[in-house]
Order: structure tokens, then sequence, then C-alpha cells
């Protein structure tokens, strides 16, 4: 993976005083879950730093802190989990235990002041991921001028980041049944987690999981669940790869007698006799694996050749 710093910032906020703020019951476990598969030095290799259910004032200051004194390769993380709400001119706000939702800009955590942060920042390699639950009732209610639409394009564009949301737009991020008991991990968060945790984000199976695949998995898990629920991805001015994390998933097998694969099937006797010779030639081979799929070929071919 590129050199460079590699930093997370966890923030979740899943009980909150305004009563028009329903309780959430996923991201206090989403937070664990996803630091723990982040911080895992065989997996993400993140330094970490988590945030739960704290003030507005203390969450803004640490998402300040975060993007600031950092380096053009450095890898930085934010996720946020909680209330997303829009304001009646259409202004995305992060909702925090002490938001009043008759003062949103004094009280909460806006959209406009984490892509500052995001902006004023040296790095070039920023991922977003929001696990968002939108308050459907409530925005309804202050969508006089404002649509319903995130408007991610508008709100986090800039250069070297990449933007994953659990939903497309003012969709519920679900969560399963109502509140009750120990807390459920969300549909978005839980796939983010088992894609790092289990190796499977890595479809190419290159060793390592990028946004890219990690992304993909996750819209599979959660329109698997959920189809009513679409994930969004916006990247912004890119170059290469963002790889989060190291994958654990064995790779594929590497074809090591690729080139001989056509004469050693082919309906001609003269060709396949042809690949016996450098079949034969390669059982002396420096690499050992490759001696060793020639000998196995040839076993093979010895069997059950009878043309």
């Amino acid at each position: 993976m590129t050199a460079g710093r590699r930093s997370a910032l966890v923030v979740a906020n899943d009980t909150y005083d305004d009563q028009r703020l329903s309780r959430l019951r996923a991201p206090a476990t989403d937070a664990e879950q996803l630091a723990g598969v982040l911080r895992n030095a065989e997996i993400g290799g993140f330094e970490v730093e988590v945030s739960l259910n704290e003030p507005e004032h203390v969450v803004r200051r640490k998402v300040s802190s975060f993007f600031d004194d950092r380096g053009p390769d450095d890898l930085l993380l934010l996720h946020l989990s909680c209330h997303g709400v829009k304001d009646e001119d259409g202004r995305l706000y992060f909702a925090t235990p002490d938001t009043e939702i008759d003062h949103l800009d004094a009280t909460s955590l806006p959209a406009d002041y984490v892509n500052r942060q995001m902006t004023k920042s040296r790095s070039r390699r920023i991922v977003l991921f929001l696990d968002c639950c939108y308050s459907g009732a409530f925005a309804r209610g202050m969508m006089n001028r404002g649509d319903e639409r995130m408007d991610i394009m508008e709100r986090f564009d800039g250069r070297g980041r990449i933007v994953l949301t659990a939903s497309s737009a003012m969709e519920y991020s679900f969560e399963g049944d109502q509140l009750a008991g120990q807390g459920k991990p969300s549909v978005f968060t839980s796939a983010l987690v088992e894609g790092l945790a289990t190796g499977e984000a890595d479809r190419d199976r290159d060793g390592f999981v990028s946004v890219d695949e990690l992304y993909d998995f996750a819209f599979d898990r959660v329109r698997t669940v959920t189809p009513s629920q679409t994930p969004g991805k916006w990247v912004f001015d890119v170059q290469g790869d963002f790889h989060i994390a190291r994958s654990n998933r064995p790779p594929e097998p590497v074809d090591l007698l690729a080139d001989l694969r056509g004469a050693i099937s082919s309906p001609f006797a003269n060709v396949r006799l042809g690949a016996v010779e450098e079949l034969a030639a390669l059982l002396d081979d420096v690499d050992s694996a490759r001696a060793a799929a020639a000998r196995m070929v040839l076993d093979d071919l010895a069997e059950h050749d009878t043309e």
C-alpha cells in the first residue's frame, strides 16, 4: 500500500436530547466493529480515534484536528454514523447528542464545515463514509425549498477524495426491527466490516481491498438485504487506487503453465508431444512451484492422454 500515515476518525451518535431525533440502535456497535477492523495491523493498519456520543463542539474540534497537519500521501478515513438532517434551505447537518432541531447551524455538525476541513487538508487521499439515518418525517416537513437529494457532488467536491454513503437520497439507512435490546449494526456498516474482516471485498484477489472494491461489496450486500436502499459513491479527482486494507483472503492460484495450456489440450498429437518436451525441460526449473506444476501435468498426461 502507498506510503504515508493511515488515520481514521469514527464518529458515532445514537442518543439525542431533542426528542424529535429518535434514538438510533446501530452507531455504537458500528463504531466498535469498524474501529476494530481498521485498527487491526493485519487488515487496515490505521491509527483510529473513536468519538461516541460527544457534544457538537467536541466533534467539531476533533474533525478539524483530524484533517490538520497532514501530508499529501496520508490516507484519511472519516466515518459518520448518526442522524442526517436538511434544513428548510436544503443545507445538510450531522446531528450530535446536543443538537437542537430549531438551532441546527449552532448545535450540529454542518456538512459544509466537514467539506471545508477536507479542502484545507494537504492530504489528497481522503475517504468519507456516511452511514446516516435520514429522518424522513422531519425532512419532508422541511422540504419547502430544499429537495430530497443529498447533493454529494455539491457538498463534498474537492481533490483526492471519495465519498461512500449508505443511501443515495433521503431514504432511511435501515437498521432492522424497532429499537429493543442490544444494538444491531446497520446494514451498510455491517457490510463494510464484513468485507474488510473476511477479505471478501478483495474481488480481484490481489491481496488488497480498494475503496471501489469495498463499495461494490457493500452495495451488493445492502441491496440484497434492503432492496429499497441504494448506497452511493462519488469520486473527486482521485489518482490511483485507495487501498483501505490488506486482504486475508487467499489469492487466486496462478496458472504457472498458462503459455502451455493450449498445446496441452490440442487435438493434434504432435502438438501435445511438443508440449511434453517443454514440460520435461521445466522439471529442472529453478522455480520449484513451476517444476512441481510441470510434474503434475506430465503425470496427468501419462495417465489420461491415450490418443
